[in-house]
């Protein structure tokens, strides 16, 4: 069974999101001061950067070659030898590396600290010059007043005989140190700081931090264009917040059958009655019931449970297009949306997340962007090596329960592989297994992993050329395999976009679909992808994809107004939900 998985990925390559870049034209040529430097803090190489005429390019920016981190400025110093590489990026074009050497203080035998240097036993500061002029450490800060909100923050700076330095800067009230130089807090008071470098200590400085006046919040109300609405995912209620006769919806949280909404627009495929209200700041709104009427038409539209085309799922984003290091992270996207909706209806079954699971929105910051949309996803791009293509399969279990399935696929070198052990659920995992859904088995693949919660179901040997099958036969299988997963749960998809399917995959996650009634076929997707949108800021969008499928041995299409236009489905991998 390994062999024929192994011929899989060999054929299909792994979900590497190898999309189409424009050609980089521009050619770039960084130089350097100097190409050794003492590792002293304050020596300093100064780079240049040119264009293919020469000129000087005063915008380009100067960045480390392993990390991608950008230098503040065109200069760089440092306190630990070694060699470090950099490159110049001017928008899309890069230059080659230029190699810095930092050496040891004492490797320079006629530097100021060795014994033919100035500072040597006859020089200024050995035993025979003068007296040298005693060091001052300095401390400064931005501001000597703030606001206790957690928010407000006083930088520090520090220097040594005037030249910025690298202290360490400790609160006097218990002489504890801070992390990096800033300061926050939400308890108000006068704080007194001083900093530490080597042996010299700063004088102290101060900072108030004022108390936050918080004025009361106003009763709010909540109304809707109609209380009643046909249960299609088509007809769309409209929601309105009101407080002190202002409309304060884009500021206030609407929550349906306690769940919150995305945006202010309810439809839903489900019949029944939705209980709705919402909350801003700690005001919470009145409650207003909308009945959902049953209808029977040709197709029926199917969500994730919890999930409507307004809210209940996620759409994680990759930086720019892939500048934050996570071109190839499309898996991981698509991992951290689903591990979220799993989280969002173990907490809607009444329990509570462990107390190291990772959950809501990203705070982390990055160059020269914001943070991911989802806080799991900051996860995946810290704790895996982010330059390979993945599968959810791995990066799902190795989540909950720092476990990689799928045999010689989890340490295979042409794919991403985790950097920590993970298992942010494994202190609980025991009770919560039992819980979860369970049957991801076929025919086709009778011994293969049966207790699995998460696996992959391939195009080749399922409904494409590996197998049999030939035009409606082949999308009868594939909407079958979608039923049933989103029976049990959800799924992620493996899409190509070429026609031969052996190249340019990316992983997209499913949120919904729409059937035929009549015929079994699935008719429509609703799907979230982190590469729909190449410029930031970037929104959160669920895109609808129309299926279809050709004469013969077609492979199944997918076609919508996005950024792709068309794609073809190359494997589907299916999520197991929580049983209440």
């Amino acid at each position: 069974m390994k062999k024929i998985l192994f011929a899989l990925f060999a054929i299909l390559g792994f979900t590497a999101c190898d999309t189409n870049e424009p050609a980089i034209e521009e050619k770039l040529n960084l130089s350097a001061d100097k190409s050794e430097i003492i590792a002293n803090g304050e020596d300093i190489v100064t780079f240049t950067v040119k264009g293919m005429d020469g000129a000087v390019l005063e915008d380009a920016t100067i960045h480390f070659a392993d990390t991608n981190e950008a230098l503040e400025g065109m200069t760089f110093k440092t306190k630990y030898a070694g060699e470090y590489s950099f490159y110049a990026k001017r928008g899309t074009a890069k230059s080659e590396t230029y190699t810095v050497v930092a050496k040891e203080v004492n490797d320079n035998p006629d530097g100021p600290d060795g014994p033919d240097g100035p500072d040597g036993p006859d020089g200024p500061d050995g035993p025979d010059g003068p007296n040298p002029t005693p060091d001052t450490l300095t401390l400064s800060v931005d501001k000597q007043t703030i606001t206790a909100d957690g928010v407000a923050v006083a930088t520090f700076s520090t220097a040594l005989n005037g030249e910025a330095v690298e202290a360490t800067i400790y609160n006097a009230h218990d002489d504890s140190a801070l992390q990096g130089n800033t300061f926050s807090t939400t308890e108000a008071g006068t704080y007194t700081f001083y900093a530490k470098y080597n042996d010299l200590v700063s004088e102290s400085v101060s900072v108030t931090a004022e108390a936050v006046v918080v004025e009361e919040e106003k009763p709010i109300t909540i109304e809707a264009s109609a209380y009643s609405l046909k249960a299609n995912g088509v007809d769309t209620i409209s929601l309105l917040v009101i407080q002190d006769g202002a409309n304060v919806t884009s500021k206030a949280t609407i929550y349906v059958n306690g769940g919150a909404m995305n945006g202010n627009k309810f439809s839903t495929t489900t019949p029944g009655t939705y209980t709705i209200y919402a909350t801003k700041g700690s005001v919470k709104s009145n409650e207003i019931s909308i009945e959902a009427e049953a209808v029977e038409t040709g197709t029926t539209i199917v969500f994730a449970e919890g999930v409507t085309l307004t809210s209940g799922w996620y759409d994680v984003n990759k930086k720019g297009q892939g500048d934050n290091g996570d071109i190839n992270m499309c898996w991981a996207a698509a991992s951290a949306n689903m591990i979220q909706w799993f989280q969002d209806r173990y907490v809607a079954a009444g329990n509570t997340l462990p107390a190291s699971a990772v959950s809501g929105p990203g705070t982390k910051t990055y160059s020269n962007f914001g943070p991911y949309e989802l806080a799991l996803m900051e996860v995946y791009h810290s704790e895996w090596n982010n330059n390979k293509g993945g599968h959810p399969e791995e990066a799902i279990p190795w989540y909950f329960e720092g476990k990689l399935y799928g045999g010689e696929y989890a340490s295979a070198g042409s794919q991403a592989t985790p950097l920590t052990e993970g298992g942010y659920w494994k202190s609980i995992w025991s009770s919560v297994e039992p819980h979860i859904y369970r049957g991801y088995k076929h025919d086709l693949f009778s011994s293969q992993y049966p207790e699995m919660y998460t696996y992959c179901y391939n195009n080749y040997y399922l409904w494409g050329n590996g197998s049999s099958l030939e035009g409606k036969q082949r999308l009868a299988y594939f909407s079958n395999l979608v039923v049933e997963s989103f029976e049990r749960g959800m799924a992620s998809l493996t899409i190509a976009l070429s026609e031969n399917i052996a190249s340019l995959h990316h992983s997209v996650t499913i949120w919904g679909y729409e059937i035929d009634k009549a015929t079994g076929l699935l008719t429509r997707l609703w799907i979230t992808d982190s590469d729909d949108l190449t410029s930031e800021p970037k929104q959160q969008l669920l895109n609808e994809y129309k299926v279809s499928i050709g004469e013969g041995k077609s492979h199944i299409k997918l076609s919508g107004n996005t950024r792709y236009g068309n794609a073809w489905i190359v494997s589907l991998h299916p999520f197991s939900g929580y049983q209440k």
